[in-house]
């Protein structure tokens, strides 16, 4: 969407373009190596170590600098999420790997998980939507 702005300047069309193609691609990395669920067992951790649900990767969105990104994600079930959410911020430092391996980017960002809440939102405004008809 953001290159739609036609009142931009053109060096800021190509980084938000640049930035749109990395996002793409750490994203491609994550939903590689969650359908692959082949993670390093961390000592101490054995049982946060294991993803205990199917997740999806919805979104990445970096920072202007791509040193920052945001990714955000849903799983399938619901009763997993803080495991899901400790799961990967012990995982971090692999996830930094593996973008460090697939992609030629001058920084590896720092990597914030967020839980995606827009589906959750957008069910319930269809809710609401469906009560007033």
């Amino acid at each position: 969407m953001s290159n739609l702005n036609l009142f931009m300047p053109e060096k800021h069309k190509t980084s938000s373009s640049k930035n749109d193609k990395v996002a793409t691609k750490i994203r491609e990395c994550f939903s590689m190596a969650l359908a692959r669920r082949d993670f390093p067992i961390l000592p101490g951790h054995e049982d946060e170590s294991i993803l205990k649900t199917y997740v999806t990767i919805t979104y990445v969105k970096l920072s202007q600098d791509l040193r920052n990104a945001t990714v955000l994600y849903v799983t399938l079930n619901d009763e997993y999420l803080e495991e899901t959410a400790t799961f990967f911020e012990l995982q971090k430092h692999y996830f930094k790997n593996l973008i460090a391996k697939k992609l030629k980017i001058k920084y590896i960002p720092d990597i914030i998980f967020k839980l995606d809440k827009s589906i959750e939102y957008s069910q319930k405004i269809d809710k609401v939507l469906k009560e007033i008809e």
